[in-house]
């Protein structure tokens, strides 16, 4: 089994509904799933939309990095999302980002020209996916260069990033 870490987003409608229910299909597949708690985060990148809310999650799996996408994209299909109707950072029902995969670090090409990326190509600049994804696990470190992810976390305190009482 190997160690996976995802990040979860909603803006758009009951934003922790949709969150919940994404993280109890994730049960479906993933062994072992904890959860982080959510954070209200503003939007970056498209700003004229509703703040997120973020949360992380670990678990297990056997699916290989691809498939687990898969899954992950009938998930976010059967929550609302529609890739191709959204602006690249745009509102969305559901958000769900492979942001780690073991200690992995390697880009895979889609037939479709699509890539996924592991570790996440921007969790480094985003504090929405590095507070929860800490929550987990403090300890983690960035499997390309070995810094702690708390000491990247540490430079983005600019970043609106709130706990948010449910």
């Amino acid at each position: 089994m190997n160690t996976i870490w995802l990040g979860i987003g909603a803006n758009i409608g009951d934003r922790s509904s949709f969150i919940g229910a994404a993280i109890e299909s994730l049960c479906g597949f993933l062994d072992n799933l904890i959860a982080a708690p959510y954070y209200l985060t503003a939007p970056r990148g498209y700003f004229d939309q509703p703040d997120f809310l973020n949360t992380a999650v670990r678990g297990e799996t056997s699916l290989s990095p691809l498939e687990l996408l898969d899954r992950i994209h009938i998930i976010e299909a059967e929550g609302g999302r529609n890739r191709s109707d959204t602006p690249v950072n745009g509102p969305r029902t559901i958000d769900i980002d492979i942001l780690l995969y073991e200690k992995l670090c390697r880009t895979y090409e889609r037939d479709n020209g699509s890539q996924l990326t592991i570790p996440h190509r921007s969790m480094h600049e985003r504090l929405f996916a590095l507070r929860p994804l800490l929550d987990l696990d403090p300890d983690l470190e960035d499997p390309r260069d070995g810094i702690p992810w708390k000491i990247k976390a540490s430079h983005l305190w600019r970043q609106r990033v709130k706990l948010y009482r449910r």
